[in-house]
């Protein structure tokens, strides 16, 4: 065991002067002195005086003897019930004095030296309690382990004392010694049950976090550190949320306020920036008079959840979505069937000219909501090339599109910024993704209700960013999206378009943009118009 001696700032606390040495000469010269006066004053005095003399003297002694014994008496009797394993040693560390429950740990042990006894040794202990009293005459304190006359190991506090002679110095020094193997044991007890609960603490495959009233992460389980900067002195907002300002309605302010429990869902944001959807509980902590110091506060990741969640509203929606929309092309080409067969009936081409272009739109509608359909549900692997040139895919779905709209007011136009780049893509799948982007953008320019606007011009652009990514932007100047749908653009079946949309394609352009292992994110402003941006890190090539 680590000792842990430590310099008492105390006064002596035992003296040997006007003891047993000091009272026997004291009895001796009485002695001596009597017997000259009886030889000196025999002959001139009477026998009867001469006794009376010698009774009081003896009377005197016995009375003095008494005392003596009942002191001795007293102090085997004290020294016998000390509660500890004591000893007196003198400079050479010899025991020269022991109570009852030393002899019956040590055995009779007196002239012996102390470390022989204690521990079996040969040589003095490191900073020795006892020598160090010696040398500076105070109390001093330290933790050891001694080994019985049974071969047990007992651990104990040891605290020395000196015993001072008429002159003030250090004749000898008291040993007390103190049990407390129990009391290691049970110290060592509540060390593993804390390690126990760290160790629990840090495994639970949750955020767990202690928070003080002012917000602040005091403590928190490994997961929480993995995922977030705790930082010293940082608030639960900043850490958890990116925060600069308490969040409104916080749950851990009002646990402090009234020490209920509370819950809801709550979206974080870790280190790396990636969004944790969470359900947050949080808990009071009290202390010992009942007053709440802390609240816990505990996040379970429901990402994955979330993310099958919607997946199955998105497959319900989609189920009813498409039977509207199925049912729409079905009434379209019902309709487109009839004009045809009406002209027909009555030998106008004209009307079987319109009648089977009604019937070419829907089948064209059907082909493109199939098509989109399939590419989404079905697990598509990528035909990743080297050496794919984006800057060509953007002027041929440019050149496509351009001849398509020749003859509605919308201006196609193509902006590859730089020299032209070439990397690992899949130039079905980007050709697939600037399609729908751009149909969207038509779309996006044949719906503006704005009459004001003549005309309208959707640029395409492709470029490398400083970080080596392939940039694509989308930018059309139409009817843009209306603020409140901006956070469903990416959920659900998402058109702006009422019955003509499918509401398919900006999910192929997530999922394609995915597989490239980049993002889509878009700009809009209702009136103004919307760019979509997809952004394609640098692949290396196979």
């Amino acid at each position: 065991m680590k000792d842990t001696i430590k310099r008492a700032d105390q006064q002596p606390v035992a003296t040997t002067s006007g003891g047993r040495p000091r009272g026997i000469i004291a009895y001796a010269s009485g002695a001596v002195v009597l017997s000259v006066g009886l030889v000196l004053v025999g002959p001139h005095v009477s026998a009867a005086v001469i006794g009376l003399v010698v009774a009081v003297y003896l009377s005197f002694l016995g009375a003095i003897v008494f005392r003596t014994r009942r002191r001795l008496f007293t102090y085997a009797q004290w020294r016998d019930v000390m509660p500890c394993l004591l000893s007196v040693q003198d400079r050479d560390l010899r025991i020269i004095d022991s109570n009852d429950r030393f002899r019956s740990a040590f055995g009779e042990r007196e002239g012996e030296h102390c470390y022989a006894v204690y521990k079996g040794a040969d040589a003095p202990c490191p900073e020795c309690p006892v020598l160090r009293t010696f040398r500076d005459g105070v109390v001093h304190t330290s933790e050891e382990t001694v080994i019985d006359r049974a071969g047990e190991v007992e651990h104990v506090v040891v605290t020395s004392a000196p015993l001072l002679d008429a002159h003030g110095n250090v004749s000898a020094v008291v040993e007390m010694s103190t049990a407390i193997t129990d009391l290691m044991a049970v110290q060592d007890e509540l060390e593993q049950a804390h390690r126990d609960y760290r160790r629990l603490f840090d495994q639970v495959p949750c955020y767990i976090s202690v928070i003080d009233r002012d917000l602040q992460v005091v403590q928190s389980n490994a997961l929480y550190r993995r995922d977030f900067d705790v930082v010293r002195g940082s608030f639960c907002y900043q850490i958890c949320k990116h925060r600069e300002t308490q969040c409104p309605d916080c749950l851990v302010e009002k646990t402090f306020e009234d020490g209920r429990l509370r819950t809801r869902e709550e979206r974080l944001t870790t280190s790396d920036h990636r969004t944790v959807e969470a359900v947050v509980h949080t808990m009071p902590v009290r202390d010992a008079n009942g007053e709440i110091n802390a609240v816990v506060e505990m996040f379970t990741d429901i990402t994955e959840v979330k993310r099958l969640q919607k997946q199955l509203t998105l497959m319900g929606r989609a189920v009813a979505g498409m039977a509207h929309r199925v049912k729409n092309i079905l009434m379209g080409l019902e309709g487109g069937i009839f004009v045809v067969n009406t002209g027909m009936e009555e030998g106008n081409q004209a009307q079987i000219v319109d009648g089977w272009e009604m019937v070419e739109r829907n089948v064209k509608r059907v082909s493109t909501l199939v098509k989109d359909l399939l590419y989404c549900s079905k697990e598509r692997v990528p035909n990743f090339q080297n050496d794919v040139c984006p800057q060509d895919i953007v002027r041929d779905v440019c050149e496509l599109y351009a001849k398509r709209i020749q003859d509605e007011a919308i201006t196609l136009r193509a902006e590859t910024n730089g020299p032209p780049h070439q990397g690992r893509f899949d130039p079905d799948g980007l050709h697939s993704l600037l399609c729908n982007l751009v149909g969207n953008a038509i779309d996006g320019c044949r719906f503006d209700p704005d009459e004001a606007k003549t005309s309208h011009t959707i640029t395409l652009r492709c470029e490398r960013n400083a970080r080596g990514a392939t940039v694509i932007e989308v930018a059309d100047d139409g009817a843009g999206i209306p603020e409140e749908l901006s956070d469903k653009v990416f959920e659900d079946f998402f058109s702006t378009k009422g019955t003509e949309g499918t509401g398919v394609g900006l999910l192929v352009v997530q999922k394609i943009a995915q597989e490239h292992g980049g993002t889509v994110s878009f700009d809009s402003a209702p009136g103004r118009g919307t760019t979509f941006r997809v952004t394609i890190p640098d692949i290396p090539a196979a």
